[in-house]
């Protein structure tokens, strides 16, 4: 699966006698990122923005199709009634790429390209009120021929990406207009004036979506006093943009859990990211948003586990923690720290319930990946809102 999980020290409180626990760190969890940035490419260093450059096929009839952006093609090729022009392309888009394709996510190719304006879409509801609402069937289109981790366009509104002064540094959530929650460790020692947050984000590689991403700077970094870097216990950060971001169809807002809510039995819980498909140097960092829903593990079975691990049957793993998966080829993966973990309440909503912090190796078998705890830190976010004279009740179901 292409998804998320940044591969940094873990909780190893109870290391091995006579083991260089550094070098078990190392090894297990790769090395740490540097503060100046990651080393491998991410979302920033590989985003192609759009040009008006188009590309043109021939098909083998012999007629010749033009790439456009998907609400720009013909009535006839998109299928859809030619006197109704106000739903031309909307519908299914194929994102499969080869030789004959048009080479970006969202283009068609087409025999007859609209031209002016873009149409106007097909009537949708005015995004829901409330927090954590999952757009199941995205926006403008339905995704087919990828892999099926691929999330929709607008699936998941409140996921963001993280820049810092070298690109694409982790993931977070909006919580409010003006505040994004993400791990400490993403984000420990970043300058504010030097972050910044992407919304609305989709297909690193094109920005000819319908709707626009929307970037703002980071105004202040908050990390939670008792954050501890080496074995990432209590991963929690809460960044305030300098300004809000216009809650649209695909931004939105996610809910947070109440104080110590457990969701030992949730069962499709979602994390989502733009993470590796694979652990390692081999694997490749993924274009389109993905997602990977997951069972939640409880904590002392997840202890047990991971003590089966190379971690050791001293380890013990710390209450600020949550866990995950644990399913053969289902997992969270390198790349996204600080993404969310969030299950379902109910009716679409989800809340927030983890944010990626470490595991060992990606999708190994009764493995489950670690993320820090939401729920253990309902209170700390509530009284650093009201410091900011921000209203808590936007990430209340």
């Amino acid at each position: 699966m292409y998804l998320l999980l940044l591969t940094v020290a873990a909780a190893l409180a109870h290391p091995q006698t006579k083991v260089d626990e550094n070098a078990i760190l190392l090894e297990i969890f790769g090395t740490p990122p540097p503060q100046q940035g990651p080393t491998t490419l991410g979302l920033e260093d590989y985003t192609v923005r759009s040009t008006d450059a188009t590309s043109t096929f021939t098909d083998g009839a012999g007629e010749s199709c033009q790439c456009v952006p998907y609400y720009l093609c013909d009535d006839q090729l998109n299928g859809v009634d030619a006197n109704n022009a106000s739903v031309t392309g909307w519908g299914s888009l194929d994102i499969r790429f080869g030789k004959d394709d048009c080479q970006e996510s969202v283009e068609r190719c087409c025999k007859v390209p609209r031209t002016g304006p873009a149409p106007t879409p097909p009537p949708t509801q005015a995004p829901p009120a409330g927090c954590g609402h999952r757009n199941r069937k995205g926006i403008d289109f339905n995704v087919i021929g990828g892999s099926g981790a691929e999330a929709q366009f607008g699936e998941f509104p409140w996921v963001v990406a993280l820049m810092g002064p070298n690109g694409y540094i982790g993931v977070g959530s909006l919580i409010h207009p003006q505040v994004v929650i993400t791990a400490a460790h993403v984000v420990a020692g970043q300058a504010p004036g030097t972050l910044r947050i992407r919304a609305g984000e989709w297909d690193t590689q094109t920005a000819k979506e319908r709707l626009p991403h929307q970037e703002r700077d980071v105004a202040e970094v908050y990390i939670h006093s008792d954050f501890q870097s080496k074995n990432l216990k209590n991963d929690m950060a809460l960044l305030r943009l300098t300004q809000p971001v216009e809650l649209a169809e695909h931004i939105g807002l996610l809910c947070l859990p109440e104080q110590g809510e457990s969701f030992d039995s949730s069962r499709e819980c979602v994390a989502n990211g733009w993470g590796k498909d694979v652990f390692g140097q081999k694997g490749r960092y993924a274009v389109i948003l993905k997602k990977v829903e997951l069972p939640m593990v409880p904590h002392g079975i997840c202890n047990q586990l991971l003590q089966r691990t190379r971690l050791g049957h001293r380890f013990r793993l710390h209450q600020s923690f949550v866990c995950a998966g644990g399913q053969e080829g289902q997992d969270t993966c390198k790349g996204d720290g600080g993404a969310p973990l969030a299950c379902p309440i109910g009716n679409d909503r989800y809340k927030l319930t983890g944010l990626v912090a470490w595991g060992i190796g990606c999708g190994a078998r009764d493995v489950p990946a670690v993320y820090a705890a939401a729920a253990i830190f309902r209170r700390w976010v509530d009284d650093k809102m009201a410091a900011w004279g921000f209203d808590t009740t936007t990430y209340s179901a």
